[in-house]
């Protein structure tokens, strides 16, 4: 992709933004709320992990 396909690219993007900028705030605001229990489920599966001993190396 050239240099000019880009600028254009974002150029169009910059034009029609207010059509996509609420959905995108929408999306945002999901992740926002999602993202720290997502993350605590994470650590739990880490520490299950880890206290069963299935993270060690099997030979």
């Amino acid at each position: 992709m050239t240099v000019e396909k880009v600028t254009n690219t974002v150029a169009a993007a910059s034009v029609i933004s207010p059509l996509w900028l609420p959905s995108l705030a929408e999306v945002s605001q999901a992740a926002a709320l999602m993202l720290p229990i997502l993350g605590c489920l994470y650590l739990l599966v880490q520490l299950y992990w880890k206290i069963s001993g299935r993270d060690r190396d099997r030979d």
